[in-house]
């Protein structure tokens, strides 16, 4: 990883800005580059092809801009590890960090609070359609037992910029928050997910919530790069507008030199 280049993560929303207001509270990725593709949004919908698709799509417009590519999203995340074990040849670029990747970190780094617990994976439909998650955990963590969840409706919410104070039934639904009640550790696995955590928090106080994307600068090199944070949004599709895109970012990663610009 160059350290005088830029990070690039990628979402199919603004999601994935919880990964970097991570990286950003810890001391990384001073300069980024942050790609929206609400073009292909609900990624979590599509099927295996065109989810296949968006991987190279996004390999190949991070190589424009550096070396680094974050996959800041679960669903697609997952594709591309499958497609690495599958041995299906890939655009190269010179390092990649996946959400799988963060959720191997935060695994090893929670093993020992895991041990014989009930824990909710909280995904897109892909994600709890997969068993990539759960595999992960039951291979590294003693009696631990694991199930999944789609939380389609509160991901569509969060993705769209739209106000959410967590008493909609219809954006959580009852099989929603009696899974959670039931769980002693809810894993957002989701990057939409953490930026509504507080209120998740206070709806289900005895549950432990974890963000993969807080362990994911325990996989980047620290850049020599001590200037102040700066990011540049971009933003495909007709989703979300540029405008509403930037007026959420500004606030949540208490930042101000924030570049907009749509991409088609």
């Amino acid at each position: 990883m160059s350290n005088d280049k830029p990070i690039f993560l990628a979402d199919s929303c603004i999601g994935g800005l919880s990964v970097l207001k991570s990286l950003w509270s810890s001391g990384y990725a001073n300069d980024a580059v942050f790609l929206a593709d609400y073009q292909v949004n609900p990624l979590g919908e599509k099927d295996d092809a065109m989810i296949a698709g968006v991987v190279e799509r996004w390999i190949s417009i991070a190589s424009e801009y550096t070396d680094t590519l974050i996959m800041a999203c679960n669903t697609l995340s997952i594709r591309y590890r499958l497609l690495q074990q599958s041995g299906v040849e890939l655009p190269e670029i010179g390092h990649v960090i996946s959400m799988v990747d963060c959720f191997e970190a935060m695994v090893w780094a929670e093993s020992e609070n895991l041990v014989d617990k009930k824990v909710l994976v909280i995904g897109t439909r892909y994600t709890a359609s997969q068993s990539v998650y759960p595999d992960i955990l039951t291979a590294a963590v003693a009696g631990v037992r694991v199930e999944t969840i789609a939380a389609t409706e509160l991901e569509r919410q969060i993705a769209r910029i739209e106000p959410w104070d967590g008493e909609s039934r219809e954006v959580l639904s009852g099989e929603l928050k009696q899974a959670i009640k039931s769980t002693d550790i809810a894993v957002l696995a989701c990057t939409c997910f953490p930026i509504v955590s507080a209120e998740l928090q206070t709806l289900f106080p005895d549950v432990v919530f974890l963000d993969p994307g807080m362990y994911c600068s325990r996989l980047l090199e620290r850049s020599s790069d001590d200037s102040s944070q700066r990011l540049q949004l971009k933003i495909s599709g007709a989703v979300v507008t540029a405008a509403d895109a930037a007026d959420f970012a500004r606030p949540y990663l208490d930042c101000d030199s924030v570049h907009v610009s749509s991409m088609n």
